[in-house]
């Protein structure tokens, strides 16, 4: 028992020896990692320093070294002599406001930086700080000396200087003037109620406001408030440039034939209502996104899942901006299908909710005859699990219409297809701008029907399609499209429905 004893104390010598042996140095390393303390002013020391001299007879000739008299803490991120001599200013910055992109009114320490952190800088900038392989970096410039602290602050060396990164918003003004004029026209001017002052009551019992009006961006809304800085928040932008767009719009006006020769023949509003949108839509991303992370499906920054070509993105085009990331595309196109795409109508995205279980046509819908109020219905053999439906009184023979419109519509050869359910049923005239196109009793939707093109469109539980040739737009713009009620037809529970209507263009 006693040889046991000794056996044990002797390992547990040996045990904590052995430890002690190995973490001496770590715990040593542990306890000193403080910065060095240097009993001696931030300022002094800069210009006691030979290889900042440039940079403090700069500060000086700016009149910038009165901040240092405060007695607040800065940091610095110095560029040292050879930086400043192989200085060329082409951004057009003023002077002043590169010189406060390298002070910081903080003490900062890179050890507590795990990845990177963004730092202001008295420019109103926020600076990148990001843990290298090699060490740190100061907006993408390489940290190469750390001083001690001093009194009342920090230096850290970099070999270049570092120009005030420009925000996304004023990279893109740059490089995509087309975009700029895109979020530019995007101000919305509203009532500030908080700052308004009421001062009565109308006629109405309205309340009349002595008025303070504000704007809001609905781009940045929307998206993403690219002309503002921030410390914890950031988007990363794939642009393309104007000469790029430029291009696209030529290509897309041959693809488009008779009547487009050229970029000016493309309507401005389809590029603001469909494209420009579309485009913004799968080109803002939350965050800052490595090239490597790009994948051919993403969730955007409106939160929808896009489809993007990773390899059609260059990754050489990466820049840093104060608040984000831009890459820029190899090649831009415009997606056919914007143009030469199925345009479709789903028949509940034309009415509103009232109430509960109560829906009103929506502003751009006319509706002239009978009064009765449309409703959705929810089915899982909709095309998006819904159809808006209006009925009728039992062998209804008065007059019925409804009228809405495509949108943004190019001149060509469509096919329309309207698919709806069998009941309520009732005959009813289609026209597309004032031309009859037909007219259809939809109780034979309940069986096949046959397509203007020869097939056969089979009926699925009650729903089915009909479709007739469109050939009378021949000029870009909104297309009417009209439902007339004639009358009961074969079965006498009248009514109307719509699953969607489509204009499919024409495959010759």
């Amino acid at each position: 028992m006693r040889r046991i004893i000794y056996i044990c104390s002797i390992i547990t010598i040996l045990i904590f020896i052995f430890i002690y042996s190995c973490n001496k140095d770590d715990w040593e390393d542990h306890y000193s990692n403080y910065d060095e303390k240097v009993n001696m002013n931030l300022w002094t020391a800069v210009k006691e320093e030979s290889r900042f001299s440039k940079f403090a007879d700069w500060i000086e000739e700016n009149n910038l070294d009165t901040i240092f008299d405060t007695g607040l803490s800065y940091t610095l991120f110095i560029p040292n002599n050879e930086a400043i001599e192989a200085f060329h200013d082409t951004t057009g910055y003023p002077v002043e406001k590169i010189l406060l992109n390298h002070i910081s009114q903080t003490v900062f320490q890179t050890r507590n930086i795990d990845h990177n952190r963004k730092l202001q800088t008295m420019s109103g900038k926020f600076a990148l700080i990001e843990r290298t392989i090699d060490g740190f970096s100061f907006d993408e410039h390489p940290i190469i000396y750390t001083s001690p602290l001093y009194l009342d602050g920090k230096v850290y060396e970099i070999s270049e200087v570092a120009f005030p990164r420009p925000n996304l918003y004023e990279f893109t003004s740059l490089f995509s003037s087309v975009i700029k004029k895109y979020i530019d026209e995007a101000d919305s001017i509203y009532l500030d109620k908080i700052n308004s002052k009421p001062i009565g009551f109308d006629e109405y019992g309205n309340t009349i406001y002595d008025s303070t009006f504000g704007t809001v961006n609905r781009f940045e809304r929307d998206f993403f408030p690219v002309s503002q800085e921030f410390r914890d928040k950031s988007a990363t932008f794939i642009l393309f440039t104007q000469v790029q767009y430029n291009e696209a719009l030529n290509m897309m006006a041959a693809n488009l034939g008779p009547g487009f020769t050229s970029k000016d023949d493309i309507p401005m509003i389809w590029q603001d209502q469909v494209l420009l949108p579309d485009m913004m839509a799968k080109s803002l991303f939350y965050g800052i996104i490595d090239y490597s992370e790009f994948k051919n499906s993403m969730v955007s920054i409106t939160g929808d899942t896009v489809v993007i070509d990773p390899y059609n993105i260059d990754p050489s085009s990466k820049f840093l901006c104060s608040n984000g990331q831009v890459f820029t595309y190899l090649n831009f196109i415009v997606p056919e299908n914007l143009y030469k795409g199925n345009i479709i109508i789903e028949g509940e995205d034309l009415v509103d909710s009232i109430g509960a279980g109560k829906y009103a046509w929506k502003e751009g819908v006319t509706v002239t005859g009978l009064v009765t109020e449309p409703f959705k219905d929810a089915s899982v053999q909709a095309s998006q699990g819904a159809l808006v439906n209006v009925s009728f009184p039992r062998n209804y023979t008065g007059e019925y219409n409804v009228e809405f419109a495509f949108t943004n519509v190019f001149p060509m050869k469509y096919r329309l297809e309207w698919r709806a359910n069998y009941r309520p049923s009732g005959i009813f005239a289609v026209y597309i701008n004032d031309l009859k196109l037909g007219e259809f009793d939809t109780y034979n939707l309940r069986s096949s029907v046959i397509s203007v093109t020869g097939k056969r469109f089979i009926a699925v539980e009650g729903f089915n399609k009909k479709d007739w040739w469109v050939e009378n737009i021949v000029d870009f713009g909104n297309i009417s499209i009209r439902f007339e009620y004639l009358g009961p037809g074969i079965q006498s529970v009248n009514g109307f429905n719509i699953d969607y209507v489509a204009l499919i263009p024409a495959v010759e």
